[in-house]
């Protein structure tokens, strides 16, 4: 066992060498410096062989990669492994690709010059993953997000900041997002600073309404034709990996996430309306319950109390049909 790390645990194999102690105690084992030679010259050893079949052999590797891939990504947990060596190896689903999956490699090599970071979201499902909201702005711009859906990848992209040639993991659905050139980025800022001054009183009656579910409601840029989402600050942690640490027995601070809504979206505009001609007006309250209620849903979480959504749903329909 000292002689690979647990990464690597699925490799099999015979070590032949003259020069080992012939004490061969665990406690020497672990203190040895031949072992701990033989053990870096393995690592790389095998990091490489495994770059020269995904070379080689793209459709072997695959196979590899879906077997092993999330023992192989434990390695990135450790800060004293060479974690680029580990990333060479990565395959990950991308928004760009429906059926395959991509490089870290390839990724980095398709970005625009203009594009800092390697975008991704994380979370259990892909299915859910790929129809995200979150996802709305970075299509348009033709941004390519991976998808990350292992538990391991929860851990590891939370150690951050993440680097990996010399370009900084981000989450999309953690901060603010800020795409395109400079001017891009000036303008939709200039824009959004005018919608929030515009919508400012309705952000604040609909705060008031959820404020024990959610930290701030803003406007967004990054929705386009959804009506809201959950945003977490960055350096929060996602609920999957909350979920994971108390699981373990670890106490997790309470955190509220932050609801983004699309000042273009029908939904919104209508609200905007309704509360100028009636900023008391009770239904203002239910549309915050139920648009905070469809970004939870939209990003495959559950609902705190399911059954008084359905009577706001149930509500709404008996006004509208």
């Amino acid at each position: 066992r000292e002689l690979l790390p647990e990464w690597l645990r699925f490799v099999r194999g015979v070590v032949d060498a003259e020069d080992l102690s012939l004490n061969v105690s665990r406690e020497m084992l672990q203190q040895d410096r031949q072992i701990q030679t033989i053990r870096k010259h393995l690592v790389k050893k095998v990091a490489d062989s495994l770059k020269q079949l995904a070379a080689d052999d793209p459709e072997e590797y695959r196979k590899f990669w879906l077997e092993f891939g999330p023992v192989v990504k434990e390695g990135l947990l450790d800060f004293e492994e060479k974690r680029d060596r580990i990333f060479d190896l990565v395959l990950a689903p991308s928004s760009e690709n429906e059926t395959d999956l991509v490089s870290l490699a390839d990724y980095v090599e398709r970005m625009s010059e203009d594009q800092e970071s390697i975008y991704y979201i994380a979370g259990p499902k892909l299915d859910v993953l790929r129809r995200s909201p979150h996802l709305e702005a970075f299509k348009e711009k033709g941004i390519e997000v991976l998808f990350l859906t292992d538990p391991v990848d929860e851990v590891w992209v939370g150690q951050g900041p993440v680097t990996y040639k010399d370009k900084t993991f981000k989450s999309i659905g953690h901060g603010e997002v800020e795409l395109g050139s400079d001017e891009d980025k000036e303008k939709a800022k200039e824009d959004l600073e005018k919608q929030e001054e515009s919508y400012s009183d309705l952000l604040q009656a609909l705060n008031a309404a959820i404020e024990d579910e959610v930290k701030e409601v803003r406007l967004s840029s990054r929705l386009k034709r959804s009506a809201s989402c959950l945003v977490l600050e960055d350096g929060d942690l996602s609920p999957q990996l909350e979920a994971m640490l108390r699981q373990a027995g670890q106490e997790i601070p309470e955190r509220k996430p932050i609801l983004e809504l699309n000042p273009s979206h029908a939904v919104v505009t209508r609200l905007g309306k309704r509360f100028e001609e009636n900023p008391t007006d009770p239904r203002i309250g239910d549309s915050a319950k139920l648009l905070l209620g469809q970004a939870i849903l939209a990003e495959g979480g559950q609902l705190e109390d399911p059954s008084g959504f359905a009577e706001l749903v149930n509500k709404l329909m008996e006004e509208t049909l």
